[in-house]
């Protein structure tokens, strides 16, 4: 089994660093986070609660189920958690991460039961997600990031999927773009079906249909390479598309930053707008990315604050609630070559 330790090594940083990461205690470097997490993954650590427990933190630890897989943490994620972590931590909680697997509910049931962890948050949500309802039939409470198909009673934050990818369409539409496409996970082609995947297809889909567009759906792995190579599909099978919705931050990166390479001008030749790319990497690509960013950093404190309500026995105010990304136009769209 990892420990600490072989998480430092292999982060490049020290034993006290990865605590900090972990619990949220004391604020580092983003970079850094980012390492040790990327770590965590690749030793699938697990956090020591007793030592938590022991040092006076009982029922003073929450646990973040982050999502993993063979993709990684997705550095929109990473806002997520940051945001839970900071309103943790401000208020003497600790968020302790760990890797969101099913085989682990028992166990992060029985922490509960011992009151080492006060509850969980869960975030990438399947509709029917089987960690939702194992976690409230054994008592635990939780806040979701994300939501199933039925909320009820359920406390959790989530992108209000209709009015932000309307503003996506919107603004390729202005433009004169007729024919679209949009970059989805390839996931949503598996038996899980994660709600953010779904509700993104089914909007851009009901949007399109209803002022006229004509779309198409691309499906990529989040990561660079998956991105390069759904621009290649997209000229090879759909050369009339002259727009395109990125809804996986690094496969959409990959896509921009392939471009050139093959040939294709962007915007002049094909227009991108990507859905929820965190600041720190639209400006990765050249041009900037044009998106819709959401506040992913508020909504991980949002939740994490439903989250300690439950826990102190105070009735949140507002249990489910919906955001909306903001337009923020930079370099990757413009009119389309069908307009000028």
């Amino acid at each position: 089994m990892s420990t600490r330790a072989d998480v430092a090594k292999l982060a490049g940083v020290s034993e006290s660093t990865v605590s900090y990461a972990i619990s949220g205690v004391r604020s580092i470097k983003e970079e850094t986070r980012n390492k040790v997490f990327k770590a965590i993954k690749e030793l699938d650590y697990r956090p020591h609660f007793a030592a938590g427990a022991l040092a006076g933190a009982k029922a003073k630890a929450l646990a973040l189920l982050f999502p993993g897989g063979e993709q990684g943490i997705s550095p929109v994620a990473l806002e997520y958690i940051t945001g839970a972590a900071n309103c943790a931590r401000e208020q003497g909680f600790h968020l302790i991460l760990w890797p969101g697997e099913d085989t682990e509910l028992k166990e992060i049931q029985s922490f509960s039961k011992s009151g080492m962890i006060g509850g969980v948050l869960l975030m990438e949500i399947q509709l029917e997600d089987p960690r939702v309802n194992f976690l409230r039939n054994a008592g635990v409470p939780i806040a979701l990031i994300g939501r199933t198909a039925d909320n009820k009673g359920l406390n959790y934050v989530d992108r209000d999927f209709s009015a932000t990818t309307k503003k996506a369409i919107d603004h390729l539409a202005k433009l004169g773009h007729k024919k679209i496409a949009y970059i989805q996970n390839i996931r949503a082609k598996s038996k899980i079906s994660v709600g953010v995947d779904v509700r993104n297809a089914k909007e851009i889909k009901t949007y399109c249909k209803k002022i006229g567009l004509t779309v198409v759906e691309i499906l990529a792995k989040n990561d660079a390479e998956s991105g390069r190579n759904a621009l290649i599909e997209l000229r090879n099978n759909y050369p009339e598309v002259t727009a395109i919705i990125g809804l996986n931050d690094l496969a959409t990166i990959g896509f921009v930053s392939a471009a050139r390479e093959i040939g294709v001008e962007i915007p002049k030749d094909l227009s991108i707008i990507s859905i929820n790319t965190p600041d720190n990497q639209v400006h990765m690509t050249w041009p900037s990315l044009t998106t819709i960013k959401l506040p992913a950093h508020q909504m991980g404190r949002a939740a994490a604050e439903l989250l300690m309500n439950q826990i102190r026995g105070v009735e949140s105010k507002n249990p489910q609630q919906l955001f909306v990304g903001d337009l923020e136009v930079r370099g990757t769209t413009s009119k389309s070559p069908t307009k000028r």
